[in-house]
């Protein structure tokens, strides 16, 4: 199955794909020519996307947030706008805040979509117009007893996307390396200092350290050596010498420690776990296949959607929230709905 786009027009030069090589040195044997983290990660990077949510109680007085809080994260495998999350992240889409009124396709998040141009990088809130867990097209349970995986397809209002390619191979080995980006903390990760100053996911490396219940052809989960917070559920793990995607990222396991005061709280520790490629690559066919995903017939480009558009300072400004007064019964509330406007990010004159 050939889920992506060719490396070439990502930037990767032809030289350093992952395709079989000729060499007369081992008798016609093929000898594959693997990628370096930096240049799968470029494959990658594109395809990711963080969920935030497009409305957001306001208080009087209160400042629009520096960026916009971070639900989890999802990567494009369709350039018609399909994206693979956990189950989890997309169940709190509904959970949202929506202003009162008949907003029922309102499902009020936006996958916010990072972009390069030649003047920095820009942030397209792109419009959320579906989503699916995974028990919605699999209704019996697998062969090792799961009927509910933590994967999601969420759809969103564009086409043309850049994606990025499942692994066909099912083959994890403990010990080989992997790689996970997306955007653990939330949020706070790209504020830390109090300031925007961080506008990418987080790139993390590591290895396989289990798979679980043990090595075999379908295995129901495996485990990577990296830490995870929340904002980070939803991440590709990929092969790091080919940018395939093998797996999606769901959870971490935690220790507990307990204060002088006997208060308990969550230790992260660097064991994630992750639902194999094999769950997705399952669907992948049957959900791009299917008519009722299509990209809407007014879904546009990337290209389309910034022409002769006007960006707002990413540094200078809070990312715009426009407040709006709605009643309740007696109540009177201040809700922020994300501004749609473009966000852009210029690198920093030295």
């Amino acid at each position: 199955m050939s889920v992506g786009m060719s490396p070439e027009s990502r930037g990767i030069p032809s030289s350093k794909v992952n395709r079989p090589m000729r060499d007369a040195s081992i008798q016609g044997r093929a000898r594959p020519v693997t990628m370096t983290l930096a240049e799968s990660y470029r494959m990658v990077k594109g395809s990711i996307v963080a969920f935030c949510p497009k409305h957001i109680a306001a208080q009087a007085g209160e400042t629009p947030a520096m960026f916009p809080p971070i639900i989890g994260t999802g990567f494009i495998v369709s350039e018609d706008g399909i994206i693979v999350t956990n189950d989890h992240v997309a169940r709190v889409f509904r959970k949202q805040y929506r202003p009162p009124g008949p907003h029922k396709d309102d499902w009020g998040v936006f996958a916010m979509f990072l972009h390069a141009i030649p003047e920095g990088q820009v942030e397209i809130p792109l419009q959320v117009i579906g989503a699916a867990p995974y028990g919605e097209f699999v209704k019996q349970p697998e062969a090792d007893g799961l009927s509910r995986p933590d994967v999601a397809f969420v759809q969103v209002k564009a086409r043309g996307l850049p994606f990025v390619t499942v692994s066909e191979d099912d083959g994890l080995v403990e010990g080989s390396e992997m790689a996970t980006a997306g955007f653990p903390m939330g949020a706070d990760a790209l504020t830390a200092p109090g300031y925007v100053h961080q506008v990418c996911p987080t790139l993390q490396s590591g290895i396989i350290s289990a798979v679980l219940p043990f090595a075999c052809p379908r295995p129901h989960a495996f485990t990577i050596n990296v830490m995870t917070q929340a904002g980070a559920s939803g991440s590709p793990a990929f092969d790091p010498t080919t940018g395939e995607v093998v797996g999606v990222l769901y959870a971490g396991l935690g220790d507990i420690g307990v204060t002088k005061q006997n208060d308990i709280y969550r230790i992260p520790t660097n064991i994630t776990y992750v639902v194999p490629g094999h769950y997705i690559r399952r669907l992948l066919d049957k959900v791009i296949g299917n008519p009722a995903v299509r990209a809407p017939e007014d879904a546009m480009t990337i290209e389309a959607m910034l022409k002769g558009r006007k960006f707002l300072d990413a540094f200078a400004n809070p990312r715009r929230y426009e407040i709006q007064e709605n009643k309740q019964g007696r109540r009177r509330l201040r809700i922020g709905t994300l501004s749609e406007a473009y966000t852009l990010s210029k690198p920093v004159q030295a």
